[in-house]
């Protein structure tokens, strides 16, 4: 924290990332996907919640907002490597772990920004217990619903729904 301080010139807002957000392009009734890291932006007056509230007041409801919403701690222990697991947990792992409930499942490794938005009132979520997406806004609902459990990222993806939409991709600090 005391590098992000020491980095930082002056506080990061709602405000100052409103007006940066627009200065990129961003503007009212467009349907966007971001991928973010907190920790790139700088210090934030409000954490993840600004960085949330600043797009939803640029993006309004007219427009859309999309994040990946990724589970991966559903997945098999078999293939985890961040961290691995011993053999013999395996199964007590598969027998145990909590079944996928969009409302209240928590993101892996997705970020603060992404935890903190599918937590927000109106924000939809897929059904993909590994690779579902999260939305607010005029596309929300079409967006999230349906979503292939055989191929998540394909052309019954939230993907493909953006991209018919003539969606955008806003990177907050991240690599594509």
């Amino acid at each position: 924290m005391n590098d992000i301080v020491a980095s930082t010139q002056l506080p990061n807002t709602i405000k100052t990332i409103t007006n940066d957000l627009s200065e990129l392009g961003l503007e009212k009734g467009m349907t966007v996907i971001v991928h973010s890291s907190l920790s790139s932006i700088g210090w934030v007056s409000g954490g993840a919640v600004a960085v949330v509230e600043a797009l939803m007041k640029v993006i309004t409801e007219e427009g859309t907002i999309i994040m990946p919403t990724q589970s991966s701690d559903l997945s098999d222990p078999k293939h985890w490597s961040r961290p691995p697991v011993p053999e013999e947990w395996w199964q007590i792992i598969r027998d145990n772990v909590p079944a996928f409930e969009p409302h209240i499942t928590p993101t892996r490794a997705m970020g603060k920004v992404v935890e903190c938005f599918r937590t927000y009132p109106n924000v939809v979520r897929s059904n993909h217990p590994l690779g579902s997406f999260a939305a607010w806004g005029k596309h929300a609902e079409e967006i999230t619903m349906n979503q292939s459990l055989s191929m998540s990222l394909g052309e019954e993806s939230p993907l493909r729904k953006i991209y018919d939409l003539d969606g955008y991709i806003l990177l907050i600090g991240v690599g594509y």
